[in-house]
């Protein structure tokens, strides 16, 4: 049986239970649930949703979206399904324990709004890869590739629909010219400091399905300030 602890988030009125040891969410899948454009009454598509904490946020922040997590590990997706339950947020939040690449619109009863995701961010061939499953799947790119992430979320996507994802930086290249490739036109975009003076650690991306050409770039976001505590801009979006 896997050891779990107990998390929350704002103020404890999210509770979030995640491994002990392995794969637990990090600061990116935060940042990109609370920096996510949500309407009233979008149907949201959370691929890889792990422990369920994208799925979570979003459906704390917005109270009348409903939300499809989609986890390939049957353990993770477990926990994310205990979540919904300990948040009670199962009519509003599905948890499908299933492989990303095999989804059709029949099992989200049609194409939804918005896709979003916190992906494996490391090429299968770079690297020293993790002997833990959970963290390796989690960050390598083994189970399923940039490429095949985007191709789902053209699929699963309505006509405008959004794409919201977190990538590295240094990935920036990558991430843009595979969303063009499949008709998702990237149209905003956050660069994640960890502090004013270091270089970019990761982007924001919103891209729309049939868009037109021209993208936004957004202020930056800062985490620290030069003391190492949370900046202001942080604080709000961790909810503390």
């Amino acid at each position: 049986m896997i050891e779990l602890t107990n998390d929350s988030l704002y103020g404890g009125r999210l509770k979030i239970k995640q491994a002990k040891s392995g794969y637990r969410f990090s600061m990116d899948a935060i940042m990109l649930a609370n920096q996510a454009e949500i309407n009233t009454n979008d149907r949201v598509l959370d691929l890889g949703t792990g422990c369920g904490v994208i799925s979570l946020i979003l459906a704390y922040l917005h109270p009348k979206i409903t939300v499809y997590g989609v986890e390939i590990q049957k353990k993770q997706a477990d926990i994310a399904a205990l979540n919904v339950r300990d948040n009670n947020l199962e009519e509003r939040v599905s948890i499908l324990n299933q492989d990303i690449k095999a989804l059709s619109p029949h099992q989200t009863s049609g194409t939804v709004d918005i896709v979003i995701c916190n992906p494996p961010h490391i090429e299968k061939s770079c690297g020293r890869i993790n002997p833990n499953d959970q963290l390796a799947i989690s960050r390598h790119e083994i189970k399923i590739t940039l490429d095949e992430i985007i191709n789902v979320a053209e699929r699963m996507l309505c006509r405008s629909g959004r794409l919201f994802m977190v990538y590295p930086a240094k990935r920036m290249v990558d991430l843009i010219d595979r969303m063009r490739s499949c008709g998702i036109e990237p149209k905003k975009m956050s660069i994640l400091y960890t502090k004013a003076d270091a270089g970019a650690k990761r982007i924001l991306m919103e891209g729309v399905k049939g868009g037109r050409p021209g993208i936004k770039i957004n202020k930056p976001l800062i985490i620290h300030n030069a003391d190492g505590t949370y900046t202001a801009t942080a604080q709000q979006i961790f909810g503390f």
